[in-house]
């Protein structure tokens, strides 16, 4: 007789990684809900992890191995049968051609971080030398720029920004930061605080902005640059941060200080007066958090807009403190942990030294 069961877990469908508690009858998953214990996601769920049961057992998925027969029909076969021929074949082509032939794509899921840990293991008994996986077909361009910049990945503190600014993003679809949807409505109805959205599209998140930036399709690397313009045309940047934490700033500033707003607004589609607007808010804020996405990671100029949006914030000086964005991985020795009221520091206080000179 099957037994039902509740069992707390977390969704790895995305790197919130918001704690679920699923109700399973066998491989079933009866139900699934939000875990209200969970220090970070404390009860939201988003409608991907109620879906889970779907991807567990949707009647498209494998049930086990299929081996392709000579007449091109597959027949199921069992998982170690197909585990040693995979493996004898990798071993024929990795002794004739050597490991650096195999080319490995695969492990680059934001939440299930499984198949990269298991996945190096193998290239690395390989002696794999290149691979991929499905980030590279829109992150490319800004871990790039990460990595020039600063020497690794960032994230917004959402829940504590004064100004959010969400570049070709819908966050009210994709989420991707902690309780997205309340975040979304706390900000819409906090007088005190400003969401900015730069998007062709009226999406959802658009409906709620205080600023919709409405560019043309393609355009969103003038927008920002006539932003950027603003802010160092008016003394809306952090003299004392850049000063302090950051490399080869002088030739930006200097190209930004003859950007020509008005002609780069008429480009993008924006009224002038809308994109100051948004420029003076962001420079006259507290904290600012921004969010870039597939929106613009898949479009023109993607990499160029990645490396303006890194300006935005490093240039208003909005880094390493709550509300604004904080370095969430890589090789450095600084540490943040992430709990409910915002990013604390766990490493020696110190600012990162960023690297803002032209890429």
């Amino acid at each position: 007789m099957t037994t039902t069961s509740w069992h707390t877990t977390a969704c790895i469908l995305c790197e919130c990684n918001c704690g679920v508690e699923v109700l399973t009858e066998g491989r079933q998953f009866k139900r699934v809900r939000g875990d209200e214990k969970h220090p970070a996601s404390a009860g939201y769920s988003c409608e991907k992890a109620l879906r889970l049961d779907h991807y567990q057992n949707g009647r498209h998925r494998l049930a086990s191995p299929l081996r392709r027969r000579p007449d091109g029909q597959y027949e199921e076969i069992d998982w170690d049968t197909a585990i040693a021929e995979i493996a004898d074949r990798l071993r024929m082509v990795k002794d004739a051609h050597g490991g650096e032939k195999i080319f490995f794509y695969g492990g680059g899921g934001q939440g299930n971080h499984l198949g990269a840990v298991y996945g190096r293991a193998l290239q690395a008994a390989l002696g794999v030398r290149y691979f991929s996986n499905a980030l590279a077909q829109e992150k490319t361009g800004e871990m790039w720029v990460d990595a020039k910049m600063y020497g690794g990945h960032t994230k917004g503190d959402f829940e504590h920004a004064e100004v959010v600014v969400f570049v070709g993003k819908n966050p009210w679809q994709t989420h991707s930061f902690p309780r997205a949807r309340l975040t979304l409505r706390q900000i819409a109805r906090d007088p005190g605080r400003t969401m900015i959205v730069l998007d062709p599209r009226r999406s959802e998140t658009a409906e709620m902005a205080d600023i919709h930036l409405q560019v043309r399709p393609g355009t969103d690397a003038w927008c920002l640059a006539a932003l950027l313009g603003v802010l160092v045309q008016e003394g809306l940047v952090d003299a004392e941060f850049i000063g302090e934490h950051t490399t080869g700033a002088e030739p930006v500033l200097a190209a930004l200080a003859d950007v020509p707003v008005a002609e780069f607004a008429y480009a993008c589609g924006v009224s002038e007066d809308l994109i100051r607007s948004a420029a003076r808010r962001i420079g006259n804020a507290e904290s600012v958090a921004t969010y870039e996405d597939l929106g613009v990671q898949q479009s023109r100029n993607s990499t160029l807009v990645s490396y303006l949006n890194k300006l935005t914030w490093i240039l208003t000086g909005n880094f390493g403190k709550p509300g604004v964005i904080v370095r969430c991985c890589g090789g450095s020795r600084h540490r943040w942990r992430w709990g409910r009221q915002g990013p604390h520091h766990a490493g020696d206080g110190c600012a990162h030294h960023l690297w803002a000179g032209a890429l």
